[in-house]
This record gives structure tokens, sequence and C-alpha cells, in this order.
């Protein structure tokens, strides 16, 4: 089998079927206006104390998740904040838990991705602003006792991790209870008062981090929850936009499909969540020209040595081929027939790939619609 880097002068296979979750492989290539519609959201966000909700919405595979995941990066993050001169947001990517507790499930989330060794040697120099400002933010005694033990160095960071996720023993409860935490946390109005106090300290002042930057990706799943849990999770996203007035952007990722439609989204979404949406983005299916840009793009970003053309494994006329014979399809669609392309032609040492590589494999890469 030829060497693809020596071969196809790549790097590897850019046309990943799968998002990567290795944040050093993700680029982006085209789609240069949707990147622009989000780098400014975002850097409105740093600037800007208010909070935010965004509902991205497209087909199955156009490009959502890769979305929240690249703009996830701390590099792309920091270039950003860097651009309007502010401090760095704090980001994570969650998606829409399917049980029956989506309230806890999103909180648990939620505490997964919370370093507390690095925000408290983070906040440090701030400690004493952070108390005051948490009991200002709450008038729940409790909910404020939690959120200063999470930045309370006295507190093995570990304890703080196992009560968080209630996990803690009876016994091993009293050694919290000299600061003043004497329950766990027990019901869905403790998990959100918490995680919206949370996300009101780790941007008390926009000192440590400009803003909370959350996605829920697959929020499509809804429509699989049952009424009960359909409504808990449109009274947490309400909840936690309310409570944390300043500072917040929500995403919102939202494929269209037989379950969930435009026409649909009252029955998932309510009103009162959906008088909060600020923007739509859409995840709209390319253009010729757009497929083409973003191709070229890609290509580049993987590019080992230099090419012999732009479009280099591929002749243009194949990837105008693949286009018109494909139609109207979603990115994922689209690379995925270039991956299988890509890897045949590697597999049996064609290269460059013409329209005599394309019409053998023809067969192989192209499918119907569903």
């Amino acid at each position: 089998m030829a060497d693809i880097t020596e071969s196809f002068k790549l790097k590897t296979n850019p046309f990943r079927l799968t998002p990567t979750t290795n944040p050093d492989e993700l680029e982006w290539a085209g789609f240069k206006d949707m990147k622009d519609k989000f780098e400014k959201r975002i850097q409105r966000s740093i600037r800007i104390p208010n909070s935010t909700l965004v509902l991205n919405w497209g087909e199955y595979g156009s490009g959502k998740t890769h979305a929240a995941r690249y703009f996830n990066k701390k590099d792309v993050l920091e270039e950003l904040a860097k651009n309007v001169e502010r401090v760095i947001p704090y980001s994570m990517v969650i998606s829409l838990p399917k049980g029956k507790e989506p309230i806890f499930s999103l909180y648990t989330s939620v505490i997964d991705k919370l370093n507390i060794e690095e925000i408290r040697k983070l906040f440090s120099d701030i400690l004493p602003s952070v108390g005051e400002y948490i009991a200002l933010i709450s008038s729940n005694i409790h909910i404020q006792n939690v959120l200063k033990g999470i930045f309370n160095s006295e507190i093995d960071h570990l304890d703080i991790k196992k009560y968080l996720y209630g996990n803690m023993s009876v016994s091993d409860l009293k050694s919290l209870n000299r600061h003043g935490i004497l329950r766990m946390l027990r019901d869905d109005t403790d998990y959100s008062s918490l995680i919206a106090g949370l996300f009101s300290s780790l941007t008390f002042d926009k000192k440590k981090f400009s803003c909370i930057i959350l996605w829920i990706d697959e929020f499509e799943d809804i429509a699989v929850l049952n009424n009960t849990s359909i409504d808990k999770t449109n009274n947490f996203i309400r909840e936690i936009l309310d409570n944390v007035p300043n500072n917040l952007l929500l995403f919102l990722n939202l494929t269209q499909s037989a379950l969930i439609s435009v026409e649909d989204l009252g029955q998932y979404i309510y009103d009162s969540v959906r008088s909060r949406i600020k923007e739509r983005i859409s995840f709209d299916l390319p253009s010729q020209m757009v497929f083409k840009d973003y191709l070229v793009e890609l290509l580049t970003l993987f590019r080992d040595s230099a090419a012999d053309s732009k479009y280099f494994p591929f002749e243009e006329n194949v990837i105008d081929e693949i286009i018109r014979t494909q139609g109207n399809v979603s990115l994922r669609q689209f690379n995925e027939s270039l991956s299988l392309l890509l890897e045949l032609s590697d597999m049996d040492n064609k290269c460059p790939i013409d329209m005599d590589v394309y019409n053998e494999y023809k067969d192989d890469i192209i499918w119907q619609k569903d």
C-alpha cells in the first residue's frame, strides 16, 4: 500500500467520518461567514456583561458538533479574547441527557469538567472578593456555603468533588459541617441554583474568566424525553439564564430530523426559552462553490508538501462530478465520499485521483440520500 503522505502529500486523511475529540486535530476550513458569526457572538459575550441564548440549527452532519468542539479549543478562545483585550472564557461542551433525571445529568456533566485545583489556584488572589460576591448572588445560605467550599483550599478538592457528585457518606459529610455544609444537594432546584451560582462566581467582574460558554449538543434528543423531562429541561435552561444575568453564552445544537422540525419546536422548546433566543445560526446545505472552497482550505491545512494543484490528489473535474452526482447533501456525506475515494485509491496505489479512478470506485462512494 502506498504511503498516504508520500503519494497524496497529506499528513493524514483529512476527511474524518466522526468528529475528533483531540483538540490538536480540530481545524476550521471554509464557511467563512459562519465562522465570522460565531466569532462575533463569542467576542460580544467576552466584552459585554449579558447572557445570551443562541440556537444552532441544521441537518445531521452539517457541522454543529464540529463548531462546538472547534470553538471550545483553548487556543481559539485565547485568540478571540486577545483580540478584544479581555481574559479567556470558561467553555464546555456537553450533550443533552436522555435519561429519567435530565437536570441531575446536566449538572453532573458540568461538574465532570470542573477542575477545582486549577480554579482555586487561579482565584487565590481575589478569594475574599469572590466570597463577598457569592453572598450577594444567592439568598440560599446552603448554596452559598457549597460555592465557597469549591473555592476554599482548606477543603480537600477530592472531598468537595465527592460531595458535588452526591457520593459522600453521612459520616464524611460531618467533615464539611464546620464550613457550613450541613446536608447533601437533593433536588433539581439545588442543582440549577448551584450551577447558576458557579457560573456567576467564575465570571465575577470578568477578572479571571470573561464569560461562560456552554454548548448543549444533540438537543434534538429532547424529542425522545417524556413530558416531565421536557418540562424540567426547559425550566433548567430558563433558570440558569435568569439566574446568570451576566456573562453566560448558551448554544443549543439542534438537528432537524423526522422527530423534530421547525414547526415542532414549540412542543419541545417552550415560549419561556424561545423568547430568550437572541440569534439562530443556520447550518445550511452548502453550494458547489462553498464545498470547493472548503475542500481547498482543508487540503491546504493537511498538506505535507507542495502539490501540483490546489485540489491535489483529486482532479477538479472529479470534485465537480461528485458534487453534481450527489446533489444537495450535508458536509458529512461529502466528506464520507471523499474519504472512501482517498482510501480506496491509497490501497490500490492510484494517484492522482482522476475520472478513471473515480469511475472505478463510483458505486462504492456514491449513494442516495435518505
